[in-house]
């Protein structure tokens, strides 16, 4: 069987329609539809993506994130407590031969939260596949949240201290384990290569970054703070850089995944044409927002003259219910417009590109994989919902 490349079916006009819908929804009821709009968002997706022409199926229910996101906010509420606790007991007791070390116990207590973000990421993967399906088999993630998170602190330290050296170290470790402990149905992937083979694509990154701590550093031990101009092209090569470095790296690594007994990828989305993506879409978005907003914030106040609920002199000197209703008004339509023209600019062409880029090698090998059972999805992504990390779509 020859390889199988990825279709792309889901049309712009149908995610307008469903994100418009469903964010109206989302702040209609103070965003507690929101776990039935990520749902929706994500089975439109998915149904979208289609290797060989047969489309992935996303389970997930919101029934279940909600339920997840209240444990987690209880959770994370009592974690935050007992952290503060012990941190001002703890400042209070040694205050006495250091008077500030309570004003610094306090900025310090958000850093107990690095952790959790990182098993909430973690989580919220697991969560993901274990509700994703392809040709009737499951994904799935073994445990190991934890293990993740405290390497994920570790090497992100170690990046820090070395002025990002360590970043293709990082993105490779992190990545190798989560990729190891992957699974559909019965057959596991494994992540090959060595963290060695990402520098090469991180040199503009670093040229960018040591070029700019060199020319800050000049400026400072010399005076002369024309050297600061040279950070017009060393920060945007950083930029730039950096994002050249994420996406040409999970192209490389991709390419050296394998799942059960040979089964390999091709991914090979563009820098380019993502960065082109980001940057017009978001720009289309705001323009559309700026232009539709007026028009619907205008129809809205007209219905309210006509009704007799706003008059001429209360129109151009509000009294402070109707400023504020016009504020509130103004803020939601903002949001809501933004977040669907980004859904349709930004998001929809960027999951189109790299999924028509993604390619089944060997897919003979499918026939010997068996279904594999049902996770009970732990905290459904409650975490990375409470924690606000993102979790795809």
């Amino acid at each position: 069987m020859s390889a199988l490349k990825t279709e792309f079916t889901g049309e712009k006009g149908d995610l307008f329609a469903l994100a418009l819908r469903t964010g109206l929804l989302t702040v209609v009821t103070l965003g507690i539809y929101r776990f039935w709009q990520k749902t929706r968002l994500r089975r439109w997706y998915w149904s979208s993506v289609r290797p060989g022409g047969m489309p992935f199926e996303y389970t997930g229910t919101p029934q279940e994130k909600l339920m997840g996101f209240l444990v987690a906010v209880i959770v994370l509420a009592g974690y935050l407590a007992l952290v503060n606790i012990a941190g001002m007991f703890v400042a209070v007791r040694l205050s006495t031969s250091a008077p500030d070390i309570v004003m610094v116990a306090a900025a310090c207590a958000p850093i107990a939260l690095v952790p959790v973000v990182f098993v909430a990421r973690y989580r919220a993967r697991r969560y993901i596949l274990s509700r994703t399906s392809w040709l009737g088999v499951r994904f799935g993630m073994d445990a190991g949240a934890w293990g993740y998170a405290w390497r994920a602190c570790m090497y992100w330290l170690l990046t820090l201290l070395t002025l990002g050296l360590f970043w293709p170290l990082k993105t490779f470790q992190l990545e190798k384990y989560l990729t190891d402990r992957s699974w559909y149905g019965t057959a596991r992937f494994r992540q090959h290569g060595n963290g060695l083979m990402l520098y090469g694509l991180a040199i503009p990154f670093f040229l960018g970054i040591w070029g700019t701590i060199g020319v800050v550093a000049q400026s400072l031990l010399t005076g002369n703070v024309a050297w600061l101009w040279w950070m017009l092209i060393t920060l945007p090569l950083a930029g730039l850089g950096g994002i050249y470095f994420r996406v040409a790296s999970v192209r490389a690594l991709a390419g050296l995944k394998e799942l059960g007994d040979g089964m390999e990828f091709d991914l090979y989305p563009r820098t380019r044409t993502l960065l082109r993506i980001h940057i017009f879409g978001n720009i289309l978005s705001g323009f559309l927002v700026s232009f539709v907003s007026p028009v619907v914030l205008g129809l809205v106040v007209g219905a309210l003259y006509f009704a007799g609920q706003v008059t001429r002199d209360t129109l151009f000197n509000p009294p402070p219910n109707l400023a504020a209703f016009i504020a509130v008004l103004t803020w939601l339509t903002v949001f809501i417009l933004f977040s669907v023209f980004r859904q349709v600019f930004v998001v929809f062409p960027s999951v189109r590109h790299v999924a028509e880029t993604f390619v089944v090698e060997e897919p003979a090998l499918l026939r010997g994989i068996r279904q594999r059972t049902r996770e009970d999805g732990r905290d459904a992504g409650g975490f990375s919902e409470a924690l606000d990390v993102g979790a795809a779509f």
